[in-house]
Parts: C-alpha cells; sequence; structure tokens
C-alpha cells in the first residue's frame, strides 16, 4: 500500500516538474518571439571605404528579421560576406536593440588580368574600381605567390621611385616586370631580390650611360643586360648566357 502511494505521489511530481517545464518553454520561446525587441540599429565598426549606408539597408531590410532574441544572425553574416568587398565580418548582439557588424575590407594592391582584383593576401575578388592598380598575369593557383613577390619587388624599386604597372609569370616562373615608365625587367624564379637589388644599386649609373633604359635581362648569376629603347642590347658585368 505504501509502495503505491509513493509511486502517485513521485508520479504526480514528475507531472508537475514537466508541466512547469513545459510552460517555461512557452512562455520563453513567445517572449523571444514576440514583436517587442526588435533591432533598432546596426552599427558597422572597422575601416572600410565600400561599404555604404544602402548596402546596410538592403541587408537590413532583407535579412535582419525578428528580434532582438530570434534573429538569424548566419544569415544576415552570410549576406554582409557576399558583398564584393567585404573579406571577413561577424555580428554581436548588444543589449537592447543594437547590432554590431565587424566588417575587415578586401585592401586591394593589383588586377588580375581583366576579372577581378587581387589583395594584398593575394586572394582573388570581384569588386570594382577606378583606382590605378598594377595587372597581373600568371598560371592559375599563383595568385598569393604574385601578390607576394609584387610587394616585395616593389619595396625595391621605390628606392628609385620606381612603380610597377604590370607583373607577368611564366608557366616556367620567369618575371616579366613593366614599369610605368615603360622599363621591362626580366627575372628568373631564383634571387630575386639580390638581382633586383643589385640592378637599382647601379641605375642612376646606367642612366647616366643610355637616358633611358628599353629593357633589363637580370637572369644572369652575376651581372644584368640592358638594352636602350632603340639600340642593342649592351651587357654589363657579365658575358654569360643568362639562366632560364
Amino acid at each position: 500500500m505504501l509502495n503505491n502511494y509513493l509511486k502517485i505521489y513521485w508520479l504526480g511530481n514528475l507531472v508537475l516538474l514537466l508541466n512547469i517545464i513545459l510552460i517555461l518553454f512557452l512562455l520563453s520561446y513567445r517572449f523571444m518571439h514576440f514583436a517587442k525587441f526588435p533591432i533598432r540599429e546596426i552599427k558597422v565598426i572597422g575601416q572600410y571605404q565600400h561599404l555604404d549606408e544602402d548596402q546596410v539597408s538592403m541587408i537590413s531590410d532583407r535579412f535582419v528579421k525578428g528580434n532582438f532574441f530570434s534573429l538569424d544572425l548566419y544569415s544576415t553574416k552570410e549576406a554582409f560576406t557576399k558583398l564584393p568587398w567585404i573579406r571577413n565580418v561577424s555580428l554581436r548582439r548588444v543589449w537592447p536593440d543594437r547590432l554590431e557588424v565587424f566588417v575587415e575590407e578586401h585592401q586591394a594592391i593589383g588586377r588580375w588580368g581583366a576579372i577581378a582584383l587581387v589583395n594584398e593576401n593575394g586572394e582573388i575578388f570581384h569588386g570594382a574600381s577606378d583606382e590605378d592598380l598594377p595587372l597581373f598575369f600568371g598560371p592559375e593557383g599563383t595568385e598569393s605567390y604574385i601578390a607576394l613577390e609584387y610587394k616585395k619587388m616593389q619595396s625595391i624599386l621605390d628606392k628609385k621611385q620606381l612603380k610597377i604597372a604590370q607583373v607577368s609569370l611564366s608557366s616556367r616562373y620567369t618575371w616579366d616586370i613593366r614599369t610605368t615608365n615603360n622599363m621591362k625587367i626580366i627575372l628568373s624564379k631564383d634571387n630575386i631580390e639580390e638581382n633586383l637589388n643589385r640592378f637599382m644599386s647601379q641605375y642612376d649609373n646606367i642612366l647616366a650611360s643610355v637616358k633611358r633604359i628599353g629593357s633589363a635581362d637580370l637572369r644572369y648569376p652575376n651581372g644584368f643586360a640592358i638594352k636602350k629603347s632603340t639600340e642593342p642590347i649592351q651587357k654589363i658585368d657579365s658575358g654569360e648566357r643568362p639562366l632560364i
């Protein structure tokens, strides 16, 4: 008799507990999905130049649905990430009615042919820009390598105020560099910085001699070959064949 009483007692408590849990769940669900607690402000944080108010408003209208609790952060993040200039984004709710959007934009350093832009990490993205950027050409999969070497080469050329207009990398990893003053620089895949620094160390002396450099072949192990814009090749410091 006592055992039956205890069973009924514990069963009653269990049913009561389940009812309380169900009620709390329904109340919390209704609380979280109630029309109150709307997102009233979207604050974009970070250094950006290409994200404008119209884009933020479009995402707000199309993707910021629900309230502070029910907002789908994943869909909202995806919407921001699909904007052409956005490289990375993270979201955070701030009580009681604000959504903070932390953005990182691509920093374009060049154009991948005529189809896309390249950021400083060598990643291709399809943004629009009227900025005067160098052109990059190379085999598929070499974007990061070209971006890295471009930054190194431009840093060296900066010593003589030379700017790269185009970088081409062949399938044999031979570099064809064109500067904005129409000078062509040829490099092999080996000792790129060493050979370019050696050329820059003699740049002023070469200009004093030829006035205008048409091309500079730096594939020689101990020197380089210079061609004046309208004259045959003049070899400097080496008579060896270039290393290809």
